[in-house]
């Protein structure tokens, strides 16, 4: 069971979010938003980059070493891990089989995906189980 119903951000984080995507490009990028659980909302205060080691188009893998760092961070701020982001260089912003295959939080943490299948990037959301997806209720202000 997810431990939050609908994650919020900043528009800015967004941004950053797809900006860092862009700056990836053409390689997948990845990266952490964490915050608070207030009411059953997650509300996402800080983005957190983290280095594709794959340096791949098609797949992610975490840096171990950043993702250490980040969780440190987290601690030193009292902050919860809220969503992972990444992108897809070259397609929508759906949960590829790899994605599913891969995930080690469960429906712990919202995945958002920046797709670039047409001229502008695609923002989705969603919670991943074992062998399928479903959307997740996100919105930025």
């Amino acid at each position: 069971m997810p431990p939050y119903t609908r994650l919020v951000m900043p528009d800015v984080l967004l941004a950053a979010a797809i900006a860092h995507a862009r700056a990836e490009a053409p390689n997948e990028c990845c990266g952490l938003l964490a915050g608070r659980i207030e009411g059953g909302v997650g509300l996402a205060t800080e983005r957190i980059p983290i280095t594709n080691e794959l340096a791949s188009p098609t797949a992610y893998r975490t840096s171990p070493r950043d993702l250490f760092a980040a969780f440190r961070r987290l601690r030193a701020l009292q902050l919860e891990l809220l969503a992972v982001y990444h992108s897809h260089p070259h397609s929508e912003a759906v949960p590829s089989c790899r994605d599913l295959e891969e995930n080690t939080y469960g429906e712990t943490v919202v995945h958002l995906i920046i797709g670039f299948a047409g001229p502008a990037p695609e923002v989705r959301a969603w919670w991943l189980g074992e062998e399928d997806y479903r959307d997740a209720q996100w919105e930025t202000q």
